[in-house]
């Protein structure tokens, strides 16, 4: 079983920043503390989905290792991936990722660097990144890999590490999402002071706790490895921002995908499901092979719209020419960090639109569709699976149900909240991971509603406690709920366990 996954939101005061300062480089320093949590749990195998795989262990020195999965791909062609979870995961709760990679054709190295997973050692940022020459030259001398078709993927802080090896080791491809700065982070702990004494302290506290050139922005000029930058209009805007400014300065070759009505990762598992595993695999099969991938996209003011807004034309460009009339999604940053989503048809090697905006873009992505239906208000819109229709439904309903899980919510909005569900899953019936993700909420409900003086709200209690011991997964340990809010593994089972108990209790 694994706690719910949480993120934090904020790094601590500047006065604490500073008294971190002694401390020594080996140690683990405020930042290292608030942004690298390794989980204590230790959730799913390979031979779970039956892959077969070769546990990894690399000795650093007496006291540290790395460790983590090697999933080889017999018809890869020695392609491979390695896989930089976030800083609160380890390598057995990323399965979401390594089994998509590998079941697209890549062999994959998921592994743990030290204090996580099953790696010894303390976990910092200088150790992470500083042991990666020695990851690399042990994945480099293996027979199955091929040293000239190694792709890097990394996910939150690990996209840091990931950024950090796509420049000082040898790789041919890169997908970064949510892609943070550490040095915003830092001056939002010192109160985003900007006078000359501001700026002195945080490069002094920069410098004594951050390795060196761990900050993308400042060597993203020097990074030449054609990348993908994903960013999402759901997630923390200082994030999408910092992503944004590396992505203009990347020396590179490089795409940008904005994710529409998504949070932070694994979301876009659920919201995109299917288009982000394909986009991020066509991605990597092309880059791998050096060839072109991705739409090209152009922008220019058109002419003056209303009250300070203007128009623009947006251009987009096929690689090659398409054969059929394919969807195409163009997205669009904002000076502010807002987003804009527009949706065209491409017939042959280009097509353009023209949008109102109440400012200059900054930013502007295009990206293919597959699947999309025609519509004569949205002009196409994305095919939905039940889970994806399911998941929208109950969309409004999660801030509720956190409160509900942190104790918080009045009995009055229990009642709402179980009215809200009961509607949404007339409107879509809930697949099974989801109705394994909300085991704990009937289970909850149930409970409250089990001890009402009401005969039809007990019924409907006894009721809520039956649908939370069914839903109970048969492999706990392998739970993901891709939602807004994360879950890895199964926190419910506690849950799940009270509804048994008052179940098999004798009736009053």
């Amino acid at each position: 079983m694994a706690g719910r996954r949480t993120r934090t939101a904020s790094l601590p005061s500047a006065v604490t920043l500073s008294l971190a300062l002694v401390a020594c480089s080996s140690a683990p320093n405020e930042i290292d503390k608030q942004l690298l949590t390794p989980p204590t749990a230790w959730l799913a195998e390979p031979a779970d989905f039956g892959i077969a795989a070769e546990p990894v262990e690399i000795a650093l020195h007496a006291e540290a290792s790395i460790t983590g999965f090697w999933l080889p791909h017999g018809n890869g062609e020695k392609r491979t991936v390695v896989l930089f979870h976030d800083g609160d995961l380890n390598a057995s709760a990323t399965h979401p990722y390594w089994r998509f990679l590998h079941d697209a054709g890549f062999s994959v190295l998921a592994f743990d660097p030290r204090g996580f997973g099953k790696s010894r050692g303390t976990s910092t940022f200088r150790t992470w990144l500083y042991d990666l020459p020695t990851l690399f030259a042990w994945l480099r001398a293996r027979p199955d890999v091929d040293p000239q078709r190694i792709a890097l993927f990394g996910t939150g802080t690990g996209s840091l590490a990931a950024y950090w090896a796509a420049r000082t080791q040898h790789c041919q491809s890169l997908v970064v999402e949510h892609l943070p700065s550490l040095r915003a982070m830092l001056k939002a702990a010192h109160g985003n002071d900007d006078s000359a004494i501001g700026a002195m302290g945080l490069g002094f506290t920069e410098a004594a706790q951050l390795p060196e050139e761990i900050e993308p922005e400042d060597v993203a000029a020097r990074c030449q490895v054609p990348t993908l930058f994903l960013a999402t209009d759901g997630e923390p805007a200082r994030d999408r921002q910092a992503l944004l400014r590396v992505f203009g300065l990347h020396g590179g070759t490089k795409e940008l995908w904005l994710l529409a009505g998504t949070g932070r990762a694994p979301h876009a598992m659920l919201t995109h499901d299917g288009e982000y595993q394909a986009r991020i695999a066509g991605f990597l099969d092309a880059t791998l092979a050096g060839k072109p991938h991705g739409l090209r996209t152009e922008v220019r003011k058109a002419a003056d719209g209303r009250s300070g807004s203007a128009y623009w034309e947006f251009v987009v460009t096929a690689p090659t020419p398409v054969a059929a009339r394919t969807a195409v999604e163009i997205g669009v940053v904002l000076t502010d960090g807002s987003t804009r989503f527009t949706n065209v048809w491409l017939e042959g090697a280009s097509t353009r639109t023209r949008l109102e905006l109440p400012s200059a873009p900054v930013h502007a992505s295009a990206g293919i569709v597959p699947g999309a239906v025609e519509d004569p208000v949205a002009t196409w819109v994305r095919p939905r699976n039940g889970r994806q229709l399911a998941a929208a439904a109950i969309d409004a309903s999660w801030p509720r149900i956190e409160r509900l899980r942190q104790g918080t919510l009045e009995a009055t909005e229990e009642r709402t909240l179980l009215g809200d569900l009961q509607a949404a899953t007339a409107k879509a019936p809930f697949p099974a991971d989801l109705e394994a993700e909300l085991a704990d909420v009937w289970a909850r409900l149930g409970r409250d509603l089990a001890n009402s003086p009401d005969a039809a709200e007990r019924t409907k209690g006894q009721q809520l406690l039956q649908r939370s011991v069914a839903a109970m997964p048969g492999k706990p340990h392998l739970h993901v709920w891709p939602g807004p809010i994360a879950t890895y593994g199964y926190p419910q089972e506690t849950d799940v366990a009270m509804a048994k108990k008052l179940l098999a209790a004798p009736a009053k």
